[in-house]
This record gives C-alpha cells, structure tokens and sequence, in this order.
C-alpha cells in the first residue's frame, strides 16, 4: 500500500529546498551581475607634506612628496628641492629645504629649534606644485608642574637578579617590575590627547659594559576605553572620554630587563618614559593611520578609510606635541 504525504509535510519539505535554489540563483547573479567595471579618475600630483616636532629639539625634520594615483605605477617621489617656512603669529619665522638642508634618508633637516608657544603656520613650495600650507597651535607644555601638570605614583613590586658565567666574565640579567598610577591634565572644554611611551636603549656602552635596557608598559585594565596602543606613535594614545576628570588614576604596568657585567651599574640605571601631549590634528593622524594599517573590520562595502590630513592639498601632516620624561627608580 502506498503512503502518502499530507499537504503540511510536503510544503514542510519543499521550503528548505526553494530557499536553496533561490540562494544559488542568487549567488550566481552577484558573481555575474554584480561585478562592475570602474574607471578611475585621474589623479592630479599634490604635495604630501610631514611635519611632526615638538617645540623644542636639536634637529626638526620635514618631509615632502608627491601624492600618487591607485594607477600611478611610478608610486610618490621624494622632493629634495621643496622649501619649507614655519611663521609665527608674531611675526617671527624660520626657511629651511632646498639640496643644502637635504639628508638622504632622512628628510630636510634643521638643527637647533625653539618654537614659542602660540600659533604657527607651515608653508612648503615646491616648483610645478601647488604651495601646502597647514596651521598649528602648540600644546600645554606638559610637566610634573606649571599649568598642565601631570602627577605619578610607582611602586617597586619586584627585582629578579640572574648571573651567568661566560668565561671568566660574569654577565648579570637583571628584571625590575613597578606598578604606576598616573593623573593627566584634563581641561574642561577641550580634548587632550597623551602618548606615553618607553624610551629603548639598545646599544652596547662599553665605559659601563652594558648591553640592554629594553623597556616595556600595559595598562593594567587590559580593555581601558581611555587608551590605545599606537604603533605610529609607539606607545599607548591616551584621550579623556568624558568631561570629569576621566584622566585620573590611569594605572601601568612597567617591566624592565637589563643586562651587562657591572650589576652595579645596571642596578642604577632607571627605566625612562616619555609622556607627550599632542594636538588634536596629530592625535588624529596617529589614529586613522593606526586603523588603516590594523583594520578591525566592518560591513563588506563600506567607504574606504582615508587617513586625516590638516595640509591644504589633503596629504600628509603638520603637527606640534610637548613631551617630559618619567623615571622609574629601583629604590
């Protein structure tokens, strides 16, 4: 006898199978139809022009290239023969650039800077370019006093001493650990951005036969909203995310790993930190250049990101930051 199959059974059965041929009908039309060919439009060279300093430092660096189409083949090129002027709004200012101040590698080098605090403006021309300008306030000097103080805590958790023996030379690995509680200036009104991060030596010092000081820091509160590694900055992007004193009692941990022949030598060196306080438009630059390099993901067609550019042509970056060292002692 042959059974058959109610009405709700069979359309039970026949619905996943219509899904599934419309999902391949579909399928197929955004493999074939969805596909467009674009045309780029035409690219127009611009100065991308870099400048990042703080107002005091023995050697300012200004960078200046070509901007370059998806399609330029011949990529940006380096402009050795770019001039550069930064003016004061008191009048005041300084011209570098050109093949004289050219450094190969580095960018055009002026040495001996000493920016007054206040409003400045960037100008670089180039010939057969259209001139790039970009203006810039500089930041709070930041420092453990005057009006934009910052203020730390540590406390020496730890101290790891290794000896080796190589030879008849004894080497030593010393390993320090400090947690640190740190309070930044956080204006009503107004973003503050900070960087902190180690300052890395590295090379050998053979007067007091050292070889590594190497430096590392994390936030204690692995997902703290207020900071963000930065790789361009190379250290954690700080920034107050409320109006109430939300940059207060931000904690760190620090380690620190040494090695050398002179334990005693090592015992007294610190670990060093630098904490800056950067511009908005510098802040904004790290940030968008940190997300285009380490994307987090997102919808499948979204707009590409592009990176932030205070320059009149829209490429690169003028941007000022104030900075003061930290150290952690082993006492």
């Amino acid at each position: 006898m042959k059974q058959k199959t109610s009405p709700s059974i069979a359309l039970y059965l026949a619905l996943p199978l219509a899904c599934f041929v419309l999902l391949l009908s579909g399928c197929e039309r955004l493999g074939n139809g969805v596909v467009r060919e674009i045309e780029f439009p035409a690219h127009t060279p611009q100065l991308a022009v870099t400048l990042i300093s703080r107002p005091t430092t023995d050697t300012l660096v200004a960078r200046a290239r070509t901007s370059a189409g998806i399609l330029d083949t011949t990529g940006s090129k380096r402009l050795k023969n770019a001039l550069f002027t930064l003016s004061h709004e008191n009048g005041t200012s300084l011209t570098w650039g050109g093949q004289s101040d050219w450094v190969g590698g580095v960018g055009h080098v002026i040495t001996s800077v000493n920016l007054e605090p206040g409003l400045w403006t960037l100008r670089c021309e180039e010939e057969n370019f259209e001139t790039a300008t970009a203006v810039q306030l500089t930041p709070p000097q930041i420092d453990s006093l005057g009006e934009y103080p910052y203020a730390i805590a540590t406390t020496l958790n730890n101290v790891e001493i290794d000896e080796y023996n190589e030879g008849e030379e004894f080497k030593y690995v010393v390993y320090r650990n400090w947690t640190m509680e740190l309070d930044l200036p956080d204006r009503p009104g107004d973003r503050d951005f900070f960087v902190l991060k180690a300052q890395q030596t590295d090379e050998w010092d053979e007067e007091e036969e050292f070889w590594e000081n190497n430096t590392q820091i994390s936030p204690e509160i692995e997902d703290d909203t207020r900071m963000t590694y930065n790789r361009l900055a190379g250290g954690w992007m700080i920034e107050d995310i409320s109006d109430a004193n939300s940059l207060n009692a931000l904690g760190f941990e620090v380690d620190q790993y040494l090695s050398g022949s002179n334990l005693d030598s090592l015992l007294a060196r610190p670990a060093k930190l630098e904490l800056a306080a950067l511009s908005n438009e510098l802040a904004e630059y790290y940030r968008t250049l940190e997300l285009i390099n380490n994307p987090s993901g997102g919808p499948l067609f979204t707009e590409p990101l592009l990176a932030f550019s205070n320059m009149s042509t829209g490429f690169g970056c003028f941007g000022l930051y104030t900075s003061c060292e930290l150290e952690l002692t082993g006492e």
